[in-house]
């Protein structure tokens, strides 16, 4: 399996939108499944406070990765992380490469610090993250209501310094 990681451009929004409305379909718990249209992405690709970086097989796009900087001037040191996986291509590492390169690549970029918002049922993403050095930083005690769990759950605050 050959997969290939590297920021999207403008001629990638019709494969990440394929990607997106897989994601959408399995009712995935990200924040890429609020996006409504193909234009949100564009606008997206505009935006100097968002970076974003994606996996492909086979010229399928298979995980999308974007960071949010913070826009106030005293904020533009850090990012927030969102990342999805397509489901066949989950558990095999492919989420924490893609992340690695995005937070490399944000390093060049002045960013010191990125924050990654888990809820506490998302067991993968959270051993993610911790594998990747990220630490446990709080949470926000029943944030999220899991129609699939019945319950509330907690969004967990993990953060990781870039630069020392």
């Amino acid at each position: 399996m050959d997969i290939v990681y590297r920021p999207m451009h403008l001629s990638d929004v019709d494969g990440v939108w394929r990607f997106l409305e897989v994601i959408k379909l399995e009712n995935g718990q990200v924040s890429f499944v609020e996006i409504p249209d193909k234009e949100e992405l564009m606008r997206w690709l505009e935006n100097e406070n968002l970076f974003l970086y994606m996996a492909e097989c086979e010229d399928e796009v298979i995980g999308l990765f974007r960071a949010t900087r913070g826009n106030e001037t005293y904020k533009r040191h850090s990012v927030t992380l969102s990342i999805a996986i397509h489901p066949e291509y989950r558990n095999k590492g492919i989420a924490k490469e893609l992340t690695n390169m995005g937070l490399e690549d944000m390093k060049k970029d002045g960013i010191i610090i990125a924050r990654a918002y888990i809820y506490s049922d998302n067991i993968p993403s959270i051993n993610t993250v911790l594998n990747q050095g990220f630490t446990f930083g709080g949470s926000v005690l029943m944030h999220h209501y899991n129609d699939k769990l019945n319950q509330y759950v907690d969004d967990l605050i993990f953060h990781k310094i870039l630069k020392e």
